[in-house]
């Protein structure tokens, strides 16, 4: 796939302005967010990407501060290698924990509810043996002390979830997706990656998994999005073997929204067709019309 550079990606999503355009103004709407900005890197050096990236972003030091704890959320759920796509590259992960515990971390701690037999999982995506090279904790939630119940205020079909308690209880919330195809949402980044951090996932998926994906990121809010766009899952998805493109990017961002809209670019998708963005964008958890982002790539 070839790269999307500023010219292309504006021209991609002038569609999504239009449309924006033409929708009446509420009354009584919710205030404009704060700007979004995405930061892209593109490159096949993850260290070099992942450091000019963070450098872009205002500096690891900015997210992570001395002494505290580091919640990341990559993808490993699936029992399959990283160049397949369905999990996030360990050299990504474990270029995040170094630079995490270099500014100060007190731990970082990695919950995952895996899609296949946790051990497997961990071990054949690579990033069991990166977070016990690294010193840090990767496990899956699998009882009720590793959850606590909580509501969400704003939520139309989600309105309580049980999320993994360290995703709750930490300083700095790190959410580190692969992009890839999905069948049942049609694409999985930064805001579905959140299922990996509940115990019902089903009930997700019988009650209205767009607008549960949007309900639950008005709730849950990352300090920092890290997306590996390095190689992207066309087909198959989430768990593959499918179809690859190679964008060979890293996007790096705060609004899920924002992230998500530009990911699907990289999949060839109008971004508001993916109903989750649109009722996230709707329910104001950030802004999918990427001709008024911030968007520097390098």
């Amino acid at each position: 796939m070839p790269q999307l550079h500023r010219r292309d990606f504006l021209k991609a999503t002038a569609a999504v302005a239009a449309t924006a355009a033409i929708v009446p103004q509420q009354l009584f709407a919710e205030p404009a967010p704060p700007p979004s900005k995405l930061i892209v890197v593109h490159g096949t050096d993850i260290p070099l990407m992942m450091k000019t990236g963070m450098e872009a972003m205002g500096g690891w030091s900015a997210f992570v501060k001395p002494g505290k704890k580091v919640t990341l959320k990559p993808n490993a759920a699936w029992a399959s290698t990283a160049e397949q796509g369905a999990n996030t590259q360990p050299d990504m992960v474990e270029d995040c924990i170094r630079a995490c515990q270099a500014a100060g971390a007190s731990s970082v701690v990695l919950p995952e509810n895996s899609c296949s037999p946790s051990k497997r999982s961990f071990e054949m995506s690579g990033i069991a043996k990166v977070a016990k090279k690294m010193g840090a904790t990767l496990y899956e939630p699998d009882d009720d002390t590793d959850f606590e119940t909580v509501k969400i205020p704003q939520g139309q079909s989600l309105t309580e979830v049980d999320v993994a308690r360290d995703v709750l209880e930490t300083d700095c919330l790190i959410n580190m997706p692969v992009a890839k195809n999905h069948g049942g949402a049609g694409m999985t980044v930064s805001m579905k990656n959140w299922m990996g951090s509940v115990k019902d996932r089903r009930y997700w998926h019988r009650n209205n998994l767009h607008q549960c994906i949007a309900d639950f990121s008005t709730r849950i809010k990352p300090d920092l999005i890290i997306v590996d766009a390095t190689r992207i899952m066309l087909t198959n998805g989430p768990r593959g073997p499918g179809k690859l493109a190679r964008p060979n990017q890293i996007i790096f961002g705060t609004d899920p929204v924002a992230v998500d809209a530009y990911a699907a670019t990289l999949m060839d998708k109008e971004p508001l067709s993916i109903g989750y963005i649109q009722i996230a964008q709707d329910m104001g958890v950030g802004n999918a019309d990427l001709s008024a982002v911030e968007h520097i790539e390098t």
